[in-house]
């Protein structure tokens, strides 16, 4: 009896460490903004993976291949540092962009660990609805993490970006 007790009490402590062990959960962010422009006009202004000009935290941009699969960008942050992403789907036909982070961003600058986003427009009316999806770890993956580098920063962070880079893309929309 005493066997299967100290038995039990071993299983139950490594599945209660375990469970502890692991660090961070992948935190979703989901932004959407309507415009009043066609699907294809606000396309025309997002397709290109090589120039992300619409999005007010870049200061400038190098990449290679242009807007095919696999292309990588560098991007360089208004804020300081640099990105590096890579484009794993353009499609036209559903007005749709996915893309990755590369390699993972300073700390400092872009607070995420394994960045990935899904770019998306569809008709709403005679408008637009563009939806941005974005899915990351907290920078800090082990438990315990630092103050500007737990779940509520990398939160925070893919939000302002989605944000403020849609209610730009609306303006830019509607200008034409």
């Amino acid at each position: 009896m005493k066997k299967i007790v100290a038995i039990v009490s071993i299983a139950l402590f490594a599945w209660g460490s375990a469970a502890h062990a692991h660090g961070g959960t992948r935190q979703k962010v989901v932004e959407s903004i309507e415009i009043n422009a066609t699907p294809d006009a606000v396309w025309n202004l997002i397709k290109d993976f090589s120039a992300p000009n619409w999005i007010p935290a870049i200061a400038s941009t190098k990449a290679s291949n242009g807007s095919e699969p696999g292309s990588v960008r560098e991007v360089t942050l208004k804020k300081g540092g640099v990105i590096k992403e890579v484009l794993k789907e353009e499609d036209s036909a559903t007005h749709t962009i996915k893309y990755r982070v590369d390699a993972e961003p300073d700390c400092a600058v872009f607070p995420v660990n394994n960045y990935s986003a899904t770019i998306s427009i569809t008709a709403v009316g005679a408008g637009s609805k563009v939806e941005w999806m974005s899915a990351a770890y907290r920078c800090f993956t082990p438990n315990n993490p630092p103050p500007g580098q737990d779940e509520k920063a990398a939160i925070e962070a893919m939000t302002t970006l989605s944000k403020d880079a849609l209610a730009n893309l609306k303006v830019l929309a509607e200008k034409k």
